[in-house]
């Protein structure tokens, strides 16, 4: 039992290795993701205003007349 304690503990870090590289990859990926959907948010977030903008002004009564001066 005592020969097959060092193999097993080896086993046991190289596995422990593997869990920590593939925790940073993870977490990397995800901070990647959190850019991603905020961009989007701030990209969505503009869109809404400019439709909202676009649908206001369509809005607005159409006359011929010229806009007064202080226009």
């Amino acid at each position: 039992m005592s020969e097959e304690l060092p193999g097993r503990i080896n086993q046991l870090e190289e596995a422990l290795a593997h869990q920590e590289v593939m925790s940073h990859d993870l977490s990397d990926e995800l901070a990647k993701q959190w850019q991603t959907i905020e961009r989007l948010t701030r990209k969505i977030k503009e869109l809404e205003e400019k439709v909202a903008t676009r649908i206001a002004t369509a809005d607005a009564p159409e006359t011929d007349d010229p806009p007064p001066p202080h226009y």
